[in-house]
């Protein structure tokens, strides 16, 4: 009865805040791709996509729509996490595993964002309670329905291959397992998961705009930075979204239980006078895929804190059968990281002064002063130069936005403004805004700059540096 009012409570106090969560310049973008629907994206795979759709054409076009979405996936996830705790030791462990989930920094205050990697962490969690159930139970029917849910994990983001990697180590180095090589169902289970990302790969492999390519750059964006610096924050900033016990645990699970021996099958079984677990294994080796990886990466590049959210799963579920304390620990770093999080976001992050006491309108009103702001006389476009602009201005201004030229690519594929002589543009920028003007003032008869703030997000720098430039009389050249 407690685990069914937490569940509730703490979904009805997310939507209470839910307001005053505007949103962030990537959750915008992944709307714009839901105006333009395709089999996959530059960035990550088409799911986010599809889910916006489905809740703006449900919902309306609200922000509103999009924070419901991002709370009822985490809800979905804290019932698989009971379920998956409920399998691997008993309901009381799945209840604890459930509300720890919901409590740690990164699914309580970030679990409120809609980005691929919410939808990537339900799936994640659905294919994981399947293969418990797969192991436990040894009905190869559960193939089919693994291969469905992996694949629609594909679909959110390009991380849940290595699901299938981890798939294939555990069934390789368990002998009870090995036999799943001889039967037909993993290999329907596989076909099933590429008829439902067949069209992506496609794109994929047809689209100049790769993903490896657009992934490489963030690589060598960060490869600059100090090594020292990269892992100091991969380190500091895991253990702060997921709590050092988890971190602790996942470590454990990744470098030392990994190698103790343990029985051929998932429970428990009586060896002498010792009791031992083959699901360790398991969660071993899920964690080791993930985290591994992302441990490897976090010198070369910033590795972001969501990055790496599957490899803790395991640690999660573990956390339901740990001594007291641990899991009063847990709880207590948690409740005082969301506290100071929430007290910073929602009261003590430095709005700029213009915009003090609009938060909650400014938006709002964003579509009307576009309006008012377009010339009577002659087109006029409306161009922005990175994606969280690109995507606020489009959905809040609720106008067509094309990218600058040269600026960006992925949002090229969608067109770019013809703009002729004599046309108007209104340019929305935040970087080079010095440089910019000057370049517009060269190619356009008028420019003014906008004197107050237009538009607000609790992201980035968006808020304080969005300059917007009023163009008319296009005369013709390049622009900046």
């Amino acid at each position: 009865m407690y685990f069914a009012v937490f569940l509730a409570a703490i979904t009805l106090f997310k939507l209470a805040i839910a307001p005053h969560f505007p949103l962030i310049g990537d959750e915008s973008f992944y709307w714009v791709w839901s105006r333009h629907l395709d089999f996959a994206y530059t960035a990550h795979p088409p799911m986010i996509a599809y889910v916006i759709f489905i809740l703006t054409a449900l919902f309306g076009h609200n922000f509103l729509a999009l924070r419901f979405g991002a709370i009822a996936a985490v809800l979905l996830i804290s019932w698989l996490v009971y379920l998956t705790g409920k399998e691997l030791a008993d309901e009381r462990a799945g209840r604890r595993a459930a509300i720890i989930f919901n409590l740690l920094p990164t699914f309580f205050g970030g679990g409120m964002f809609l980005v691929p990697q919410t939808l990537l962490f339900l799936c994640w969690s659905w294919s994981f309670y399947l293969l418990v159930r797969l192991v436990r139970s040894g009905h190869g029917h559960y193939w089919y329905w693994l291969g469905l849910s992996a694949g629609l994990g594909l679909l959110s983001d390009h991380i849940m291959a290595l699901f299938f990697l981890a798939t294939v180590a555990f069934c390789l180095l368990d002998r009870e397992q090995r036999h799943w090589f001889s039967r037909k169902e993993p290999y329907l289970g596989v076909l099933i998961a590429l008829a439902v990302v067949l069209p992506s790969l496609i794109w994929y492999l047809t689209s100049p705009l790769s993903p490896f390519i657009y992934w490489g750059s963030k690589v060598r964006t960060g490869a600059g930075l100090r090594l020292a610096d990269n892992l100091l924050n991969f380190f500091g900033l895991q253990m702060l979204l997921y709590t050092p016990p988890i971190f602790i645990m996942t470590v454990g699970l990744v470098f030392r239980r990994f190698w103790e021996p343990e029985t051929k099958r998932l429970g428990s079984q009586k060896q002498g006078n010792r009791e031992v677990h083959s699901q360790v294994s398991l969660r071993s080796i899920f964690a080791a895929v993930v985290f591994l990886p992302f441990l490897l990466l976090s010198p070369l590049a910033m590795v972001g804190g969501h990055w790496p959210a599957t490899a803790y799963l395991p640690a999660i579920i573990e956390s339901g059968k740990a001594k007291r304390w641990v899991s009063w620990t847990i709880v207590g770093f948690a409740l005082l990281v969301n506290s100071l999080g929430f007290v910073y976001y929602l009261f003590l992050y430095p709005t700029p002064p213009a915009l003090r006491g609009k938060e909650l309108t400014v938006n709002r009103e964003f579509a009307r002063f576009i309006r008012q702001s377009t010339p009577v006389k002659g087109r006029t476009y409306y161009l922005a130069d990175d994606i969280g602009t690109f995507g606020l201005v489009s959905f809040h201004g609720q106008v067509k936005v094309y990218p600058v030229p040269g600026k960006l690519k992925e949002a090229e594929a969608w067109g770019t403004a013809p703009v002729r002589p004599g046309d108007n543009i209104i340019y929305f920028t935040r970087e080079r805004t010095t440089e910019i003007e000057a370049g517009l003032h060269r190619v356009f008869q008028r420019v003014v700059t906008e004197k107050e703030r237009r538009l607000f997000t609790k992201d980035a720098d968006i808020p304080t540096k969005l300059t917007i430039f009023h163009c008319t009389g296009f005369r013709g050249g390049q622009l900046p």
